[in-house]
């Protein structure tokens, strides 16, 4: 269906990408708070006639695993900036609490506990997108002088 390639053509331009900033020592522990910044990023080429790809209302949605949950919950949190335009980003902090470990014994410093699930949505900007352009190449008209 033509629909779904559309779908998923737009949808590879909306990137998320996350990584721990804040943490109380070299090591998270059970019970330690710990920050992830989460950025949203529009990577849709811009200008040369293309449709223009503009996201609004971008919002993340963090949820928590067996080893970590956000303090703010599982919900949707709106991104600072409300339109993503080809080339830009916005980034937010979301707290975390450690509530658990995955690996244990030897083998846990080889092992790395997935203490998130991130997922980034924004809107189509549809009239932006639909937009049409045309233009004559060349308007000749003879013109005298007067």
């Amino acid at each position: 269906m033509a629909e779904i390639a559309l779908w998923k053509d737009l949808s590879r331009y909306l990137k998320i990408t996350s990584k721990i900033t804040e943490k109380e020592g070299n090591e998270i522990n059970v019970g330690e708070k710990f920050a992830l910044e989460v950025t949203g990023s529009n990577i849709a080429p811009e200008g040369d006639g293309l449709p223009v790809i503009i996201f609004n209302r971008p919002r993340i949605r963090v949820q928590g695993t067996k080893n970590a949950t956000p303090t703010a919950g599982d919900g949707w949190h709106p991104m600072p900036a409300t339109v993503l335009k080809p080339g830009e980003s916005t980034s937010m902090r979301i707290e975390m609490n450690a509530i658990g470990e995955v690996s244990r014994g030897i083998f846990d410093n080889f092992t790395k506990e997935v203490v998130a699930s991130v997922l980034i949505r924004g809107d189509l900007d549809q009239d932006q997108f639909f937009q049409i352009d045309s233009a004559v190449a060349e308007l000749k008209e003879e013109i005298e002088a007067g």
